[in-house]
């Protein structure tokens, strides 16, 4: 089921809080969930409080004095006293996978210009180390700009998360610069446990400098996790309610995948989360065929995840389309394997030759397969309204929320909420 409504849900977790010795000299106790908001009052180190809800890197917290409000979760600690109590009503979907109908899955795809820019949570019931619904937070790229003020990525995420706040996995798809270098401004201004990293041997010096950066990174004063090659990705641990799976990274071999752009672009990291009944499925820019090629047939990273994992492996209710929606990316065969609800294309005003992506062609493809299918876009309106490529980065959002049953898709053209209309172009 797909709607464009957007229903938030509070549920509540009761549990004892310290504040942490590294929150010095205090702890700023906000009205809101937000960066923006004004402070209450400053706790001090080693001051207990009382938990009773979550919102995406804060905790709702009540004082001693009885008074509540907001503080960021890298501030406090689990003290141990009291107990913990949480009520939601368990789901179990068609595939046997348990959900909870008040625990929501997020994912932001921020319009980063001519880019990929994707930060997702997962649900949090409030009670950290119960194995479940932890309220991870990742990042997938980040756009290609790098600087304070002009990295999209990062200004969405600021609104929301504080400075210092805990990124639990950052995951590069492809070494290109506009989907790595937004990733640094990440690392400026937030802690990064693991890092994910496809093994593609890149030449450009600016990728290597950022990779010592990365690798420099700690969080809680300890290196941060580093997984270079798909060898190493191994299964995530985000929660049990969500499935994970690294499908595909660079095999270690140019033999087969294209050369130049076209070989870096099928090194990509693609990744298939699920949770219940739904499933994402992003693509980097994985590559199905050449430009000049028909898309009968998959060639490239598309022929090898139809090869491995399979048609089966494959199927997403919501797609984040490869390169951009270039003719390149989304062969036949793979369209009828992953057989997606909502299409997603992250795109800008950056020409590719004579064209703008995303390619007429590849959305017509979807549009065949299925004409009801939804496609969103991160470019939605630019054309009309003149934007450039150093313009183009004009908040046209796309939020996808999942309790792992129904599946709610809200759009933004230019920040403001948007209906767009698909598979009807003359």
């Amino acid at each position: 089921m797909v709607v464009t409504s957007i229903r938030l849900v509070a549920w509540i977790a009761v549990q004892a809080f310290v504040v942490r010795e590294s929150a010095h000299p205090c702890a700023k106790v906000r009205q809101r969930p937000a960066t923006n908001a004004s402070s209450k009052v400053c706790i001090a180190p080693g001051v207990q409080v009382t938990g009773i809800g979550v919102a995406p890197f804060w905790r709702h917290v009540r004082l001693a004095n009885g008074k509540s409000g907001w503080l960021p979760k890298q501030a406090l600690a689990a003290s141990g006293a009291g107990g913990a109590s949480l009520t939601t009503t368990t789901i179990t979907t068609a595939g046997g996978v348990a959900a909870a109908e008040d625990m929501w899955l997020t994912v932001h795809i921020v319009d980063v210009g001519q880019g990929d820019g994707i930060w997702i949570h997962t649900a949090d019931d409030g009670i950290p180390g119960n194995g479940r619904f932890e309220g991870r937070n990742i990042v997938i790229d980040g756009g290609p700009n790098d600087a304070d003020g002009r990295t999209a990525l990062l200004d969405y995420m600021r609104s929301q998360a504080p400075d210092d706040a805990i990124i639990d996995a950052l995951i590069i798809t492809h070494p290109h610069d506009d989907h790595y270098p937004g990733a640094d401004a990440i690392l400026s201004h937030y802690q990064v446990r693991e890092y994910y990293d496809p093994g593609y041997p890149s030449t450009s010096s600016r990728y290597r400098a950022f990779r010592q950066r990365v690798a420099h990174e700690t969080v809680d004063g300890q290196p941060i996790t580093q997984h270079i090659g798909l060898a190493t990705f191994g299964h995530p641990d985000w929660g049990s309610e969500v499935d994970v799976r690294f499908l595909y990274a660079y095999p270690g071999s140019p033999a087969g995948l294209g050369s130049d752009n076209t070989l870096v672009n099928n090194a990509s990291i693609v990744l298939r989360i699920a949770y219940g009944s739904q499933s994402f499925l992003f693509m980097g820019d994985a590559e199905g065929k050449g430009r000049d090629q028909g898309p009968a047939a998959a060639h490239y990273a598309e022929e090898r995840l139809l090869a491995n994992p399979g048609p089966g492996g494959l199927h997403a209710t919501v797609l984040k389309v490869a390169h951009h929606g270039s003719e390149t990316s989304s062969t036949i065969p793979f369209i009828n394997a992953v057989d997606p609800q909502v299409v997603i294309v992250s795109s800008g005003r950056r020409k590719y030759g004579p064209r703008y992506l995303p390619d007429t062609s590849t959305l017509h493809r979807y549009c065949t397969h299925n004409p009801a299918i939804r496609i969103y876009r991160t470019d939605e309106n630019d054309a009309a309204e003149h934007h450039t490529r150093n313009t183009d980065a004009d908040g046209d959002d796309i939020v996808v929320r999942t309790n792992g049953v129904a599946l709610l898709v809200e759009a933004h053209s230019a920040g403001l909420p948007f209906n767009p209309t698909t598979c009807s172009w003359n």
